[in-house]
């Protein structure tokens, strides 16, 4: 770690504040001091010293600044990224299979997860790599404080290079005189190859953008920009899944009070009703912006018991009506009329399946927090492959149940005509008559209870781009300063100008999910993987891929990269070429 020496000088007047030592004195092991060689394939008796580790662990836990919390169990993992998965997603692509077709729908679904399963472990991996950045400085810190023990690994390391130096001369006469690494480094190295589970055990929540700054040191002007970059598409597809969000909660609002109104024999008119309810929403998530947030688990639990219910309903609602369509039509007509396979609408799954599985920007919120971290990637696919039946499920029943209607748009008010698939699925049910209505009214209300997410959304991307635009924020306790209430402004008025100008929630999804989502699920992966293990080990790259330790991607190769970089690169041109020619 070429940071370390210079992270640990800074802070070594703080040490005695930051580290909590053991009272007993210093211990270096036995075999430290004996007159044995040492052999080759392990320089330094106590790099697998079990007290020197767990100081090293407790200095590495002082270090953190995004603590994990509480654990959860691999299930409970699963519920909750499932909670995630269906979201927004669920209810626009139903619209976007009727566009592409189901069979091309499901394909491409299924191509996307399959890359953004590569490419999550990408990034688990580097969430790995990242803790042990810190884990690294951390055996720094320890060490500069212990000078016995520094003094020792310096005398022992000496020692074995004078017993290697006939073969060094050897491989230097065929090879080049090999790079020469100081104690530390050569000490860093072997406690990496023998304790990887301490090493790279996941201690806190490192963002995406945080990462490509560990990954891409300020040496160099391009690498300067890098960070940057990363921010700035992080940034673009956080806002852009912000607009979305927006423009569903409050479509969701105005068509349950038209349904509301003209149920009861009022006029309604559905824009100026829309345009009032972002301003609504606008004056209440503001104050909430500027509230500690900080527990939302029970607001978290009760969204996604709403939602589980909803979506079970209109499932239940959706299989009644393609039953009732069946008994009037042979299977085959119905087939026939489906549509199946059109590639000219293809970017319509596209982006609404980037948005479905791009939740890289979010996953060490999801990851950390698991009590078998070695479990991650099995959570994590374990919930795609659910969600991916659930929602192909959603949209094939959908086309079944309400693809032969003749109208384009549904009737406001409870029993009124049905209609086609509708761009937000949820509003297919505003004419239902169960209950009187109150199914209907359930379900189209039911995603405007995503307005307690808009809140934690502004708060997490105003963070974002302050760090990006590298503004200082006061502390959350501490009263708010001009720069927080800006900023806050800034990045709730986008979603809330942007729903006001359009209400056409695909395009959205279409432009921001195909080239800024696109980028940040499959591409940055790559690029931040590959720098930080060339970070870590020093320029050695093929270490990192030869190396057993926790998370470590399978896919992760030159073979895996190069074929992530050209999905990449093939689906930005097919979706430019069919967006702008």
């Amino acid at each position: 770690n070429n940071n370390s020496s210079s992270s640990s000088s800074s802070s070594s007047s703080s040490n005695t504040n930051s580290m909590a030592l053991p009272p007993q004195p210093v211990h270096i092991p036995r075999a430290l001091l004996a007159t044995e060689d040492t052999p080759s394939s392990k320089k330094f008796a106590e790099s697998g010293d079990f007290k020197l580790q767990r100081q090293f662990s407790m200095e590495a836990d002082s270090l953190t600044q995004a603590h994990i919390g509480a654990k959860m169990t691999n299930w409970t993992g699963v519920i909750f990224m499932l909670n995630s998965l269906t979201g927004l997603s669920l209810l626009t692509l139903p619209y976007a299979f009727g566009k592409s077709g189901v069979v091309l729908g499901s394909v491409l679904l299924f191509a996307c997860m399959l890359m953004s399963y590569i490419t999550v472990t990408f990034m688990c991996e580097a969430f790995t790599i990242a803790n042990a950045l810190t884990y690294e400085q951390a055996e720094i810190k320890v060490i500069e404080s212990m000078p016995d023990l520094r003094r020792a690994l310096h005398d022992e390391y000496e020692k074995v290079r004078q017993t290697q130096s006939s073969k060094s001369l050897q491989e230097s006469l065929l090879h080049g005189p090999p790079r020469r690494k100081d104690t530390m480094e050569e000490f860093v190295g072997e406690v990496r190859r023998e304790c990887p589970q301490s090493e790279f055990k996941l201690r806190e929540r490192v963002e995406l953008g945080q990462m490509g700054e560990l990954a891409f040191k300020p040496i160099s002007a391009l690498k300067r920009m890098v960070p940057r970059v990363i921010y700035l598409f992080v940034v673009t597809f956080t806002l852009g899944t912000m607009c979305a969000l927006v423009v569903t909660v409050n479509d969701s609002l105005a068509h349950t009070v038209c349904t509301v109104g003209t149920t009861y024999g009022h006029q309604c008119d559905q824009l100026f009703t829309y345009r009032t309810c972002i301003i609504l929403t606008f004056c209440i998530t503001l104050p909430l912006c500027f509230a500690n947030l900080q527990k939302t688990k029970v607001f978290t639990l009760g969204i996604m018991i709403i939602r589980f219910i909803a979506i079970f309903v209109m499932c239940l609602i959706s299989c009644l009506k393609a039953k009732d369509r069946l008994t009037q039509e042979t299977f085959s007509d119905i087939i026939d009329s489906m549509p199946t396979w059109n590639p000219s609408n293809f970017s319509a799954v596209f982006g609404n399946a980037v948005f479905l599985f791009g939740l890289h920007h979010y996953l060490p919120s999801m990851v950390s927090p698991l009590a078998e971290q070695a479990a991650a990637p099995r959570v994590i696919i374990t919930a795609f492959l659910i969600a991916y039946g659930l929602i192909c499920f959603v949209c094939v029943t959908a086309q079944i149940a309400w693809g032969g209607e003749d109208h384009e748009v549904c009737a406001a008010n409870v029993g009124g005509h049905t209609c086609q698939v509708q761009p937000l699925y949820n509003l297919n049910f505003a004419p239902v008559t169960f209950l009187r209505g109150g199914v209907s009214l359930f379900i189209t209300s039911y995603p405007a209870t995503a307005i307690a997410s808009i809140p934690v959304a502004a708060i997490t991307n105003r963070n974002t781009l302050a760090r990006w635009l590298r503004i200082p924020l006061s502390d959350p306790d501490e009263k708010l300063g001009v720069v927080d209430i800006t900023m806050t402004l800034l990045v709730l008025l986008i979603p809330s100008v942007v729903a006001f100008i359009t209400r056409d929630v695909q395009a959205v999804i279409k432009y921001v999910g195909s080239y800024a989502g696109l980028t940040v699920t499959i591409f940055f992966p790559v690029v931040l993987l590959k720098a930080l293990r060339t970070l870590l080990w020093h320029e050695d790259a093929e270490a990192a891929g030869s190396e057993e330790r926790p998370l470590k991607s399978p896919f992760a190769g030159p073979l895996g990269f190069i074929f992530v970089a050209i999905f990449w690169m093939i689906s930005l041109i097919l979706i430019t070429y069919q967006l702008f020619f």
